[in-house]
């Protein structure tokens, strides 16, 4: 697999961990006791704990997403650098053949 289909398929699961962990958290109503928290007792500050935790969750999504972007946009960089590489080596091998050409040819014609 290539290197960056990996990296798809890392941030996709780590894609749906953070959104399944982020409905469970942000999901008012929960089957265990809430006795005691913010959140289970409702009003201003539930909801304000709800956005702060929809916000972490969101920003930590950007960061990974910036983080993919980075690592995709270097390989794309390593793999054209790769690329300028070889055609150099091709370069230098097609102008070893023609020198070869030309004294296989001036041997023909010295002879």
């Amino acid at each position: 697999m290539s290197k960056f289909f990996k990296m798809a398929v890392r941030f996709s699961v780590i894609r749906q961990w953070s959104r399944s962990f982020s409905r469970f958290y942000s999901n008012g109503s929960s089957s265990h006791d809430t006795s005691g928290s913010i959140r289970g007792a409702g009003g201003a500050f539930g909801k304000k704990e709800k956005a702060v935790e929809d916000q972490y969750f969101h920003n930590l999504e950007v960061a990974q997403l910036d983080k993919m972007k980075a690592e995709r946009t270097k390989h794309f960089e390593e793999e054209i650098e790769s690329h300028r590489d070889s055609i150099t080596d091709l370069e230098d091998q097609i102008s070893r053949h023609k020198e070869k050409i030309n004294r296989h040819q001036k041997k023909l014609t010295d002879q």
